[in-house]
């Protein structure tokens, strides 16, 4: 057995000489995709000098001086609205323009004064206070500079870069393909159809629901096949047409072990793949196996118990597509457990958890009941997998741990 740093070395290795293609898609699409190229913006925000208020462009040494008991009249010399192209090329001396939010301003406006702290008279504004040098003016460029570096490769696309990324006139973006996996639960207790009734010995295929759910949210194009129920030849064929179709990665639940009925590993040979390792030490997930397939791709054998075969997808799975879209390592979210918890020490062991947030800033996590991997109703309270490596036989109430979230 190898320790779980060094399957993650493994997987990481291969997962880098193996980076997922780029392409481009429309930036009302680009939610949720991964940055594959360095962004840089295409211009000024703002692109010209701006008004921030409805109100009037003035010089500062036209209304220094200007106060209730000595007004300023100064003629107003146009009017521009924003988008309206009525804008002068230059302010005259003791002159205003009456500009609306968002009009350009004439060159040699030093202040806006809003319309609220002057008076009109016909073509005339009464001024009564100066403004300060500066106010209600957005300047060009004081949002981004042009050239200015945006998104690097690697940046999740959120809900909130779409503002700036539109601000910016920015239409499309370049991001990392989906990786393609194919999921392949195995097991002849297994029933894909949770409307039939079970029959005495069979349970629901919760890992094929799962799996789908969690690689779609880590950006990925998944299929889940039927279940393959114990039959090799099947899973040969299925795997041998996975790889002809070229699938980035290919990933099983079960009949990794050392049971009778474990055929995953002697199929992957027969089909030509290269196992890379089988056997981590590891709670849960001990017989998880990674090869390469012919075509290079990638396989995860992960076991079957659900808990298992979710924490291999967390933390075997979606690091290589994270390696794969150019993300850099994963970073835990450190936290001091309020239980105590015992375990093997020859083992690394991923825990549930649930993480609590103090008003002094401290995080400290809940060693959930229910660790066993075939206890999934965890799940409905957990927020967080806690690692304690290999080495330790365990953790009091107030150590610190690493925790990493349910979704990297």
């Amino acid at each position: 057995m190898i320790s779980y740093h060094q399957a993650l070395e493994i997987i990481g290795k291969e997962a880098r000489s193996r980076e997922l293609g780029m392409e481009t898609v429309p930036l009302a699409t680009a939610v949720g995709r991964i940055c594959a190229a360095s962004l840089r913006a295409p211009m000024d925000i703002q692109a010209f000098d701006n008004s921030a208020m409805d109100g009037f462009a003035v010089h500062m040494v036209d209304i220094a001086d200007a106060s209730p008991e000595q007004p300023v009249r100064l003629r107003k010399a146009g009017t521009a609205g924003a988008g309206h192209d009525k804008a002068a090329t230059s302010l005259p001396r003791e002159t205003c323009w009456h500009v609306m939010t968002g009009a350009p301003l004439p060159a040699g406006t030093e202040a806006v004064v809003p319309v609220e702290n002057a008076v009109m008279d016909d073509d005339f504004v009464i001024f009564t206070a100066p403004p300060r040098p500066g106010d209600h003016i957005r300047r060009a460029g004081e949002d981004f500079r042009k050239n200015a570096h945006i998104l690097s490769p690697g940046t999740r696309i959120c809900a909130t870069h779409i503002m700036p990324l539109a601000t910016l006139g920015i239409a499309e973006l370049t991001v990392f393909k989906k990786p393609r996996i194919l999921f392949i639960p195995t097991g002849a207790e297994i029933v894909d159809n949770l409307r039939a009734p079970l029959s005495y010995g069979q349970i629901y295929n919760s890992n094929g629901l799962y799996a789908a759910a969690f690689l779609n949210a880590c950006d990925a194009e998944v299929t889940v096949c039927p279940t393959i129920h114990d039959d090799a030849e099947l899973f040969i064929k299925t795997v041998c047409n996975a790889d002809a179709a070229s699938y980035d990665m290919v990933v099983s639940s079960g009949a990794v072990s050392a049971g009778s009925f474990d055929f995953v590993r002697e199929g992957l040979e027969k089909a030509g793949a290269d196992i890379l390792f089988h056997k981590i030490k590891l709670k849960p997930g001990k017989p998880n196996l990674v090869a390469r397939l012919p075509s290079g791709g990638l396989y995860f054998g992960l076991p079957g118990n659900p808990v298992a075969t979710a924490a291999g997808l967390r933390f075997f799975v979606a690091s290589a597509i994270r390696m794969q879209q150019g993300k850099p390592q994963e970073t835990p979210v450190y936290a001091r457990t309020m239980n105590a918890f015992s375990k093997k020490p020859d083992l690394h062991m991923i825990l549930k958890g649930r993480l609590e947030y103090w008003e002094d800033g401290s995080i400290t996590v809940d060693i959930l009941d229910g660790q066993e991997s075939f206890k999934v109703s965890p799940f409905l309270s957990m927020d967080c997998w806690i690692h304690i490596p290999e080495g330790r036989s365990g953790v009091k109430s107030g150590e610190v741990v690493e925790t990493y979230p349910l979704l990297p």
